[in-house]
């Protein structure tokens, strides 16, 4: 097993990175390794492993165990790694394969014999009706070039076979995507993701454009290619802020994730300032934000002020690893000036102080976010959200409901 990365995260913003390069698959070994970080770092652990749950918590990991010694794959370890870590229910307790893979895909993946000009013939073959989804596709990075093609077995299904991959073990002839056909924009797809896991998604088709939810755009080269405007929208749709003054009445903010440069923010904001001061109406749409750093909304809060924001207070898990990974982060963050000095200087200060509490579950306390007025635009502000926001998302959303004049919808 070249790679293999177990990342948990916990409450207080840090992660936890456990990893293995044994030369071969051992995947007793990493289970060993990953169960025992959990144990030690995890700040949610006895929240999820109580003397109610701790039985069923042992008798999975005995079971994974028993397994585990029969696994002898990457991607087989992967797959029970992912059941040990669903035991939490945390979407913040993540595992991933990483680093370089060069064994085969799994003899289980289906295979179509297809090459692209064989595609191309059945996509313009006019003797048959043809399902809007039909194509070849490509990622708008070129890491895939799909072809979505009739199910040449079951007649009322859609399969997406791999003609060209940037990731050697998706080699042509692969089925990475299984649909059924239907005439909606919509669609129920059993999908495998770059370390070949099956999954159910939800496609949404726009035109010569599909998004699959968690994984993406797609883009239609053949037989119909997208249009300027379609390409046009999906350049100003992979920015990852946007500001549009949508009428008079109405502005338009959305911000795809808060893993950006709080610069960056603070410049949009700043460059649209008259706009927003005369506009009535805003709209922040966060659908889809996975997350990132608290910092880079902080010129966002002054938009939907009225009371000030009560930050809640945090606990910490005072681990030897928890500690020296916030360390390393505060680091990472005063070298790309993520913040200012005072904002990166407190929050060493609150690090240094957890350290002196070693070992246990620390309460650091929340504090009052003051502004000195209320703005008198924008008067209502529109916080637009789905089930794809995380972490930082989710601690946006929360300043959110704290707002008089703010409304969240999703």
């Amino acid at each position: 097993m070249r790679k293999l990365y177990c990342l948990l995260s916990l409450l207080y913003p840090v992660s936890l990175l456990a990893q293995t390069n044994t030369p071969a698959c051992n995947c007793t070994q990493v289970l060993t390794q990953v169960s025992r970080k959990a144990a030690e770092n995890y700040a949610g652990w006895a929240d999820k492993v109580t003397p109610k749950t701790k039985p069923v918590y042992t008798r999975l990991l005995d079971s994974l165990h028993r397994q585990a010694v029969r696994t002898t794959t990457d991607t087989g370890c992967f797959t029970l790694l992912k059941t040990y870590k669903a035991f939490f229910r945390d979407g913040h307790v993540q595992v991933a394969m990483r680093g370089t893979i060069t064994t085969a895909a799994p003899e289980t993946i289906r295979r179509i014999a297809l090459t692209q000009e064989q595609a191309r013939q059945q996509l313009t073959d006019p003797a048959r009706k043809h399902a809007p989804l039909e194509g070849i596709w490509e990622t708008p990075e070129g890491s895939y070039t799909l072809a979505i093609v009739p199910d040449p077995v079951h007649a009322d299904s859609l399969v997406g076979v791999v003609l060209a991959s940037t990731n050697a073990r998706w080699t042509p002839g692969l089925v990475k995507l299984k649909l059924a056909i239907n005439s909606g924009a919509s669609h129920t797809a059993r999908y495998r993701n770059a370390a070949f896991e099956e999954e159910s998604v939800k496609l949404t088709q726009t035109g010569n454009l599909f998004q699959i939810s968690g994984y993406g755009d797609w883009l239609r080269v053949f037989p119909q290619a997208m249009t300027v405007a379609e390409r046009q929208a999906l350049s100003q749709k992979l920015l990852p802020i946007e500001f549009r003054q949508i009428s008079p009445q109405v502005a338009y903010l959305r911000v795809s994730s808060f893993n950006v440069a709080k610069a960056l923010v603070d410049s949009m904001v700043r460059v649209n300032q008259p706009n927003l001061r005369r506009t009535p109406t805003l709209i922040i749409d966060i659908r889809d934000n996975t997350g990132g750093s608290n910092s880079s909304f902080a010129s966002l809060l002054p938009l939907m002020n009225t009371n000030n924001f009560q930050d809640i207070y945090t606990y910490m898990r005072t681990s030897p690893d928890n500690i020296a990974a916030e360390e390393a982060l505060i680091t990472e963050a005063r070298a790309g000036h993520w913040d200012t000095d005072s904002v990166l200087n407190t929050w060493a200060a609150d690090v240094a102080q957890a350290k002196a509490h070693p070992n246990q579950l620390y309460r650091m306390g929340g504090t009052l976010i003051r502004f000195d007025s209320v703005l008198t635009n924008p008067a209502r502000v529109a916080v637009l959200m789905n089930d794809k926001c995380y972490s930082s998302a989710e601690y946006f959303a929360y300043y959110a409901k704290q707002s008089r004049k703010t409304t969240l919808f999703g």
